[in-house]
């Protein structure tokens, strides 16, 4: 009995999409230096010319999965709502994000694009649609009329960012401190709290 084979487009688009998963996974496992088209083309499992049919160069594979990141970012924003409203429900938005995978994988882009002008290139117009998203989510939840919103939000964005970056080196450090302060300047700076930063018991050890 013979097999129908999928359209040839069809195949193409699952090879593609196969190697830039594989790729996706050698980042977040060993790192931008270990994303080597043989490393990535072994996950995959496709010949060499297969993958260089694709993506002829490391820098056309390393575009690609720039993309992947921030559609799985951009999703991960888009997600179910938290289940706090306000300044509140939009930390621990941004913080979801900024605690998943395609964080960590984005990380590894951001550090080597420090040297690397073709990946900076590809890669700071694509960090700003996620931003945008992230503002967007951001406005979702708390509105615009207030003047202040697009100055608290990348305030927000940076201010966690950095937080979670400093995991690296200190992976026991305290960030939910760090969080639950911020949730707490932002009631005050909003008016929304008769509690300042400060005053109150959580995060007193720091």
């Amino acid at each position: 009995m013979s097999t129908v084979r999928p359209p040839r487009q069809d195949r193409a688009a699952a090879t593609r999409a196969r190697v830039i998963e594989a790729a996706y996974a050698c980042l977040l496992e060993g790192g931008y230096a270990a994303t080597t088209v043989g490393a990535v083309q072994q996950r995959a499992g496709v010949a060499r010319g297969t993958l260089l049919h694709h993506f002829p160069t490391r820098a056309a594979l390393m575009a690609a999965v720039v993309d992947d990141i921030a559609d799985r970012r951009v999703q991960v924003l888009d997600a179910d709502p938290p289940a706090e409203g306000g300044w509140d429900g939009v930390v621990d938005l941004v913080w979801r994000d900024l605690q998943s995978p395609a964080f960590a994988a984005a990380l590894e882009l951001w550090v080597a694009s420090r040297t690397d002008p073709e990946l900076r290139a590809a890669l700071a117009p694509v960090q700003r649609r996620v931003f945008d998203s992230a503002r967007r989510a951001i406005i979702t939840h708390v509105g615009d009329r207030d003047p202040r919103v697009p100055t608290l939000a990348q305030f927000t964005i940076d201010l966690l960012t950095g937080t979670a970056m400093s995991r690296v080196v200190d992976p026991d450090a305290d960030v939910a401190v760090v969080v639950e302060r911020w949730k707490r300047t932002l009631a005050t700076l909003t008016g929304q709290s008769t509690n300042p930063v400060g005053n109150g018991s959580r995060g007193s050890s720091r």
